[in-house]
């Protein structure tokens, strides 16, 4: 992972509690707010109830006045005209009337058949088995035909004696209007039911088929609790906020409700809260490019000029100069430091080079004395065996001595192309021994190797050549050597040596030779990790020699 995305990922994570602490007071005021709608929800069910509750108060009273006129209710046209001349002026109320206790209206301000019988309602039946003020339910009117609220109490004149009860019909309409002229919030709606869930009116008078739905919904919950916060859903589908005041504290047969929509009541929070989502989105992206960019131009580009530096070096261009950054920052005393460690490993492997190349020199000095301290001695041996012997041993140190001075001849110490010093090994090899009689013929790759190991193949090459320069072929026989060097499929490396001579004895095994030559080979390969193949060709023989794949480490 580069540094610019550590720095990115730093900063988003740098972010995260800023954005869980939006979220957390996003979260809060959404609670608070739909608390408070339904407190706001409760109070406003509960001053629909207080006004409602004014207007039966104010119909109790009213009623007890009328019901102290002389007239009431034994002159029945004067007490029709008084009636009359009352609710007049109160556009709140429809009729009145004085109800006999055989259901027969005996004073009213409209027409009533004698044969209408109202025993079966609430509003007469009520009062008398009471003797409390009664709100029947939402009734069309059989005569008036308009929907109406009977308020009624028990009438009794000054003798105590029962004579019936009398009525008020309140007028819906009236009372929606009057209530609608209060300052009710835009986002609220009113609904009043009877005590059997009827709806008795809405505010605003629009969307009926809304208010019915709340009605429903809220009216067996509100029935059975003191009062209260819901839940609903209107005809739409959306949900809503409904404080509801109970029978118990609301008019005795009216139920008041107020809902308010919950998405209108939350938008404001909720659009702070995607406010607030988009400008931490744009913040993160502009946090994370400034980043990017401010990483990029402080620290990544610099650190990519050192670390170019650093590999130019590593390359061999010793003169290439770190980047001079400003001291004081850490990125300029890092490029100092590099700096000074880089001067300090050019000049100790100037001093190691010196020091391997004056030890290759000495080395080979060394050899050579030592190849002309055996050609001398074998010189001065009568017995051919062991001159043989001192021949070989000779020709081992001289060929050990040309990859020594391949080194010393080197442009870095420590690193040989075997391919090229195989060559030229081998064209030593042939002048050595071969002259022009026997032609070695080499096609070699490429292959870099250290000096140590070049010395092991060296050692194996020569011993291979020169088996094959003295065994392969009669003595008055010439023929071709060729040594091949390729790097396989499998990445292992082959060397191979053939000639197209005489061929080894059938029962030849080259682990059970008691040849000098023979147990360096295989020991050399041994200890470079590779193997030695002995393949039998129709004429002639080839030694493969397997190089493991890490020969070039």
């Amino acid at each position: 992972m580069t540094l610019r995305y550590r720095l990115a990922i730093l900063m988003l994570a740098a972010l995260v509690p800023p954005l869980a602490i939006t979220a957390y007071n996003t979260l809060r005021w959404q609670y608070f707010l739909e608390r408070e709608s339904r407190e706001e929800a409760l109070a406003a069910a509960r001053l629909v109830a207080a006004e409602l509750a004014q207007i039966v108060e104010g119909s109790r009273q009213l009623m007890i006045a009328m019901g102290r006129h002389p007239a009431v209710p034994d002159n029945e046209p004067e007490c029709v005209a008084y009636f009359k001349s009352v609710i007049a002026g109160l556009p709140t109320y429809r009729e009145a009337a004085v109800i006999d206790p055989d259901g027969k209206f005996i004073c009213s301000t409209i027409p009533i058949p004698a044969t209408l019988d109202v025993r079966d309602r609430l509003y007469f039946d009520g009062p008398l088995k009471t003797g409390e003020l009664t709100i029947g339910t939402l009734v069309q009117g059989r005569v008036t035909r308009s929907s109406s609220i009977h308020i009624a109490m028990p009438f009794r004149k000054d003798d105590g004696i029962g004579r019936g009860v009398i009525v008020l019909i309140l007028n819906p309409e009236r009372v929606a209007q009057d209530l609608s002229s209060r300052p009710w919030r835009t986002n609220h709606r009113v609904t009043v039911m009877d005590r059997e869930g009827s709806l008795v009116f809405t505010i605003p008078q629009s969307g009926e088929q809304d208010a019915r739905a709340i009605a429903k919904a809220v009216f067996p919950e509100a029935r059975r609790s003191a009062g209260g916060v819901t839940q609903a859903t209107d005809a739409s589908g959306r949900s809503q906020i409904v404080g509801f005041a109970s029978l118990s504290e609301a008019p005795s047969g009216l139920l008041t409700a107020v809902s308010i929509d919950r998405d209108i009541a939350l938008s404001e929070i909720r659009d702070t809260a995607w406010r607030s989502i988009w400008w931490a989105l744009i913040a993160i992206v502009l946090a994370v490019a400034g980043t990017v960019w401010v990483a990029n131009e402080l620290i990544r580009r610099p650190l990519k000029e050192i670390v170019a530096v650093a590999n130019r070096r590593e390359r061999g261009e010793t003169d290439v100069e770190f980047p001079r950054l400003d001291p004081r920052s850490d990125l300029g005393q890092l490029s100092s430091a590099l700096a000074r460690m880089s001067d300090s490993i050019n000049a100790l492997l100037e001093q190691k080079t010196f020091l391997l190349r004056e030890l290759q020199h000495r080395v080979m000095n060394s050899l050579n004395l030592l190849s002309s301290v055996l050609d001398l001695q074998r010189r001065h041996t009568a017995d051919p065996d062991a001159r043989d012997q001192l021949a070989r041993a000779r020709d081992r140190v001289i060929s050990i001595g040309s990859v020594y001075r391949q080194l010393y001849q080197a442009d870095h110490a420590g690193r040989v192309e075997f391919s090229e010093f195989l060559k030229k090994l081998c064209e030593d090899s042939q002048n050595a021994y071969g002259g022009y009689r026997h032609r070695i013929e080499v096609d070699a790759a490429p292959l870099q190797i250290s000096g140590s190991k070049a010395v092991a193949l060296a050692v194996l090459t020569h011993e291979l050549i020169t088996n094959v320069l003295k065994h392969a072929y009669a003595a008055d026989e010439t023929g071709p050597i060729f040594v091949k060097l390729r790097k396989a499929v499998n990445g292992s490396h082959e060397l191979r040596f053939s000639d197209r001579g005489k061929g080894l004895p059938l029962d030849f095994d080259p682990a059970k030779s008691k040849s000098l030559g023979f147990k360096v080979i295989l020991g050399t390969a041994r200890q470079l990790g590779g193997s030695v193949e002995i393949v039998r060709l129709e004429k002639g023989t080839e030694f493969l020699i397997t190089l493991p794949p890490n020969i070039e480490d």
